[in-house]
């Protein structure tokens, strides 16, 4: 039996598209429905009402799972390695940063004609002047051909 009809759909599936779980007495028992169906009957349409009848909680688990997500964004100085030569940058969030010069706004290596291939972060520095003058330092040490300033020179 390598495929089921789902109960709810009617469509004949392969069973790696139902769930199957172990029930009490340690047998193996394969859901009627399809993930699909499973999802539209169940988990979707229980998690909606949960947030309806929760809404404190499901306000304070967003929260923090934004907060966490926040956390998770490191400060320091970055590496953006693209397809016109390496870019050096420093942020308090560099995750967040990273995907903001994917768009066209002046200061973006998009907007410089250059499309990301990866990042990695270079150091880890929370103060804030710090940073700054870590991102100077690696922009002297890997003289990144992005960073090169560009417009009418000062005399």
């Amino acid at each position: 039996m390598t495929t089921k009809i789902c109960s709810k759909c009617d469509k004949d599936l392969p069973l790696d598209n139902y769930y199957t779980i172990l029930n009490k007495r340690g047998k193996s028992y394969t859901y009627t429905y399809c993930r699909k169906c499973h999802y539209q009957k169940m988990t979707k349409r229980t998690s909606a009402q949960w947030r309806k009848d929760n809404p404190k909680k499901w306000s304070k688990a967003a929260y923090k799972a934004l907060y966490a997500w926040y956390g998770r964004m490191n400060k320091g100085v970055y590496l953006l390695i693209t397809t016109k030569g390496l870019y050096v940058g420093a942020s308090d969030k560099i995750r967040a940063r990273v995907m903001q010069h994917n768009g066209n706004q002046p200061g973006n290596v998009q907007a410089k004609g250059a499309k990301v291939i990866t990042w990695f972060t270079l150091e880890k520095v929370s103060n804030r002047k710090e940073r700054f003058a870590a991102e100077q330092k690696w922009i002297k040490r890997l003289r990144p051909a992005l960073n090169q300033k560009t417009g009418p020179k000062s005399k």
